[in-house]
């Protein structure tokens, strides 16, 4: 019974109130302790679609971290415009709350493609948290191919571990498509970018990938 009496109540709230501040009252929503009333007030935001960006920006640096989840998979859910919700979802990926990061990531990923060149621009970031993570989304993005693959390239001899790897797990996830770009980086004159190409290039595991490295080992043998 107390459900069914608080939805005229709420429904009323809302529609004496203006858009604006509708708004703000479903933001706030989105931490409420009721997984149902979240699900409804994003399921709202994202109806009211490119009206509800600022607030929701503003959401992500609230202190209530429900709301800056919510806020970040619902701002991926709205998706445009693109140049003020993928550079929101990337400061994201700098949260104290581990899980946040991740559902930042995962977030980028369903913008998709209009959201490759925020992530490129991402991999030259201060912070390694930002750069791996925008190395997966971009690995989990897949294209276009001829951008995602020679940032991934350029990535590979990132000053972090943690990167590296990330960019390796990247590139094995595209997988075929990028043997080629890694069989060039496999003949660098750079050490540790050969090293890090031949182990993406192992986790591809294709004949192809396979074939490469050891023609690769050959042709150093034979110097």
């Amino acid at each position: 019974m107390k459900r069914f009496f608080f939805l005229p109540i709420f429904l009323c709230l809302m529609a004496c109130q203006s858009q604006e501040q509708q708004i703000k009252t479903l933001v706030n929503q989105l931490g409420d302790r009721a997984a149902m009333r979240r699900t409804q007030a994003a399921e709202a935001l994202v109806k009211m679609g490119p009206k509800a960006v600022d607030a929701l920006i503003e959401g992500v640096s609230d202190e209530n971290p429900q709301i800056r989840e919510m806020s970040a998979w619902t701002l991926s859910e709205i998706k445009k415009p693109a140049d003020r919700i993928v550079p929101a979802l990337i400061s994201v990926l700098t949260d104290p709350d581990e899980n946040i990061r991740v559902v930042g990531s995962v977030a980028l990923q369903n913008i998709g493609e209009p959201a490759v060149p925020y992530l490129i621009d991402a991999l030259a970031a201060e912070t390694a948290e930002v750069r791996l993570n925008a190395a997966y989304a971009l690995g989990e993005i897949g294209t276009p191919l001829d951008t995602i693959l020679p940032a991934l390239i350029n990535t590979l001899t990132d000053p972090e571990w943690n990167v590296r790897r990330l960019v390796v797990r990247a590139l094995a996830t595209i997988g075929t498509p990028a043997v080629d770009s890694l069989v060039v980086a496999l003949n660098s004159p750079n050490a540790d970018l050969r090293r890090m190409a031949e182990r993406a290039l192992n986790d591809i595991g294709t004949p192809q990938a396979r074939k490469a490295i050891a023609d690769a080992k050959k042709g150093l043998a034979d110097r």
